[in-house]
């Protein structure tokens, strides 16, 4: 069966090679349909909970994409500040999706006059030039609740609020907007700033694109360098590449032809398959070129090579897919969507290895031989595997390394932490993130999520009513990492004290419960954001601080639980995008413990059904549960945090870290037959598959390492744990299978079938 295959193969190369250009180009057609998607709220699964709460305040409290820019200015009058307000303010309306733009000098503060006793007034009058700096002192001073996000009390610090329209183009309204700070920021003694939920997405965008141009050719240029001193043949070479080249080509053509949006998670399937798709080419050119040096020729050579290695490939290309696939279980669609078509990529790169290398070899010349003498460092190599054989098997000194291991793995897992604030995964020099950091000590904080009261019978417009507001939100103020609350709160005290002296009172309570837009547009936008129109409902917007320390979701259970207790007839609501990030812990936690068992019994399962064994599906999945504790120690050992990007370590570690154990203990079998003991088999299997293996993990891990010049954070870490777990990999999955086979034992069948 296996030469026949082989004879297909290089019989009708021609056509596959005709079938094969098709392919590609279709799929090239289907790649330029692909759209690009980073919207983070999009990978929260759409009937969770806390997605369908914060659905809910959105139809009660409409709020459109808002961007909060700042100013710092080191000199200049108020005067002069508010000029550049001014001409600011006009320059950003002027962009398309931009709805509105309130600031200082469009900021209505109540004030005693008009037919009801009450009207609005501006606090900087609306005519350009020079301004009355004592009156537009006074009256910010004595609106502090209303211009404290506009203004810092020195002065120095001006801000203001852009709101986007839902359907604006927020990418081009960002590379607008920090094309403008840019030229700004040129001005001596003026520094800007701006952060947004929604600017978070572009950012990450950026990271993708520069993923896409810079990380991608680095690692196929590795890559390539890698493989050709290893293999040492330029049509090797070639051959191992294309492979992967087509697998990844069919793989994003489904993207496009599904319509499935791509993701910063998918960005680095390429940088993640290349690595991978080569293992199988490695070992079995490697193995080939063995047979070729024997003056086998090229259909005889293949036919061997195929023969030994075609099913332990087959095995760790499902074991692998089954690490990745793992993830279609998952509720979070960025790591469904990688984990199913990684999986898929990776038995794409099988199909086109055994595929292609026939084809490409059969172009070989017959008198071509390779790896007749050894190079320098195989000799080195050599020397490695005598330490490693000796320490293995000739010595207990391995015993020391039980309760180091021990240790670690304790420490480690104690110090693990999850975070899924995106914010903090971007780098600490990113503009969003210092920006971010800049508002968050000077204005309070920029993590959002409301509380939403609705009142079961009758409308909101008691005093009784916003006593009880009041209460609530004093709590609120006194949990730790509240930096702001907004409320219709100050703006009822402020018309109450101006009526009646009164910090609270039923005139007040009427006049802005009013429907009859009593204040003017101005006033009106904003209690409409605070109330719903039949007055039934209001909101509490909260700000936290951008700190790892401070939980949103801790919070908002803690004000739960209050309004539950001192709030009788009314229903509490608490959503938000700081709240929907802090939930997705819980959610990747479930994501991470179904994949894992999702992985583990598939590989488990193919393991027993191919080798027919359970004592060596054993073997296998040893040192993949000792890796798997291993890289989550590390994490916290590293100080990295586990989100939706560093989560998938994990099961790469584990789909590919199976497959030394595989090659490894497939090799032994092969060879236990012609040798007269185990501990001879096992010294003879550590010296041919320890080089193969070694240089795949060499080749995979410098091919991860390539994600450490990412300025996306997360994949920065991602690259450096596989890149450090791959060669614990090595270790683990050579010296615990030699372990446990010298002690305990692997009967195989000989060559004649008797068992040995």
């Amino acid at each position: 069966m296996t030469q026949r295959f082989i004879h297909f193969l290089i019989s009708r190369r021609r056509t596959l090679l005709a079938i094969i250009i098709v392919s590609l180009l279709a799929s090239i057609y289907y790649i330029t349909t692909i759209r690009v998607d980073n919207d983070t709220l999009k990978a929260i699964p759409p009937d969770i909970k806390l997605r369908v709460d914060y659905e809910k305040l959105k139809k009660d409290f409409p709020a459109p994409f808002n961007i909060l820019f700042l100013a710092d200015f080191e000199q200049g009058s108020l005067t002069e500040k508010i000029d550049s307000l001014r001409s600011w303010s006009k320059r950003f309306r002027s962009i398309a999706g931009v709805g509105n733009v309130t600031d200082l000098t469009t900021l209505q503060v109540p004030a005693k006059s008009g037919f009801l006793g009450i009207s609005g007034r501006y606090a900087v009058p609306q005519q350009e030039g020079p301004v009355n700096e004592e009156s537009v002192r006074s009256l910010i001073a004595g609106n502090r609740e209303f211009s404290s996000i506009f203004i810092s009390p020195d002065e120095r610090f001006l801000g203001m609020i852009i709101a986007l329209e839902w359907s604006a183009d927020r990418t081009m309204i960002l590379d607008t907007l920090l094309a403008d700070m840019k030229r700004l920021d040129a001005r001596p003694g003026l520094t800007t700033y701006l952060t947004s939920e929604a600017a978070v997405s572009y950012f990450i965008d950026k990271a993708m694109k520069r993923n896409f141009v810079i990380l991608l050719p680095i690692c196929f240029l590795i890559i390539f360098l890698l493989l050709y001193r290893v293999l040492r043949s330029l049509l090797y070479t070639c051959a191992s590449l294309c492979a992967v080249a087509l697998a990844l080509a069919w793989t994003f053509g489904l993207f496009g032809f599904l319509k499935i949006p791509f993701s910063i998670v998918i960005s680095i399937v390429p940088v993640i398959i290349f690595p991978i798709g080569v293992a199988d080419a490695i070992h079995l050119l490697r193995t080939y070129s063995a047979r070729r040096s024997q003056r086998e020729n090229i259909a005889d050579a293949l036919t061997s090579t195929y023969r030994e290695l075609l099913t332990p490939c087959l095995l760790t290309s499902l074991t692998t897919f089954a690490g990745f696939a793992s993830f279609a279980f998952s509720n979070i669609s960025w790591n469904r969507t990688f984990g199913l078509f990684t999986g898929i990529a990776v038995l794409l790169c099988y199909v086109f290895n055994i595929t292609l290398l026939p084809i490409f070899l059969s172009f070989e010349k017959r008198t071509f031989t390779v790896f007749q003498v050894p190079s320098h460092e195989e000799q080195i190599a050599g020397r490695f595997w005598d330490v490693f054989i000796n320490f293995t098997i000739h010595s207990k000194r391995w015993l020391f390394m039980v309760p180091v291991l021990a240790a670690l793995l304790v420490t480690g897992f104690m110090r693990s932490r999850i975070e899924n604030n995106f914010m903090m995964m971007l780098p600490e020099k990113n503009p969003l993130r210092q920006s971010d950091a800049f508002i968050s000590e000077h204005f309070g904080g920029t993590r959002f999520f409301s509380v939403a009261l609705h009142k079961r019978s009758g409308k909101i417009d008691s005093v009784q009513d916003w006593e009880r507001m009041d209460s609530l939100v004093t709590f609120i103020r006194s949990r730790h990492g509240v930096g702001n609350v907004s409320s219709l709160l100050p703006l009822i005290g402020s018309v109450s004290r101006i009526l009646s002296r009164h910090d609270l009172s039923a005139a007040a309570v009427a006049v802005v419960s009013s429907t009859g837009g009593v204040f003017g547009k101005a006033f009106g936008n904003a209690v409409s954001g605070f109330i719903s129109p039949d007055r039934t409902s209001t909101r509490i917007q909260i700000t936290c601080k951008s700190d790892p320390s401070v939980k949103t979701l801790d919070i908002a259970r803690e004000i739960e639980a209050y309004a539950t207790a001192h709030m009788d007839g009314y229903d509490i609501l608490t959503s938000g995008p700081a709240i929907i990030s802090d939930g997705m812990s819980a959610i990747l936690v479930n994501t991470i413990i179904v994949s894992l068992i999702t992985t583990m019994i598939p590989v488990f399962l193919s393991l027993l059904i191919f080798f027919r064994s359970p004592r060596i599906a054993l073997y296998c999945t040893v040192p993949i549960v000792l890796l798997t504790a291993f890289v989550y120690s590390m994490l916290g050992l590293c100080n990295i945090t586990v989100n939706m990007i560093t989560a998938i370590i994990m099961n790469v570690c584990i789909g590919i870290g199976i497959d030394y154990a595989i090659h490894f203990i497939s090799g032994y079998r092969f060879i236990r037959p012609d040798l007269p003991d185990t501990e001879s088999a096992l010294v003879m299997t550590i010296r041919q598959k320890g080089p193969p293996i070694m240089f795949n993990a060499v080749v995979v891990g410098i091919g991860f390492c390539v994600l450490v010049f990412s300025n996306f954070t997360p994949i920065r870490d991602f690259g450096l744990m596989v890149f450090i777990s791959m060669f614990v990999a090595v270790f683990f999955c050579m010296f615990i299978p030699t372990l446990l086979i010298n002690k305990l034992g692997l009967q195989v069948r000989t060559r004649t079938g008797e068992k040995a």
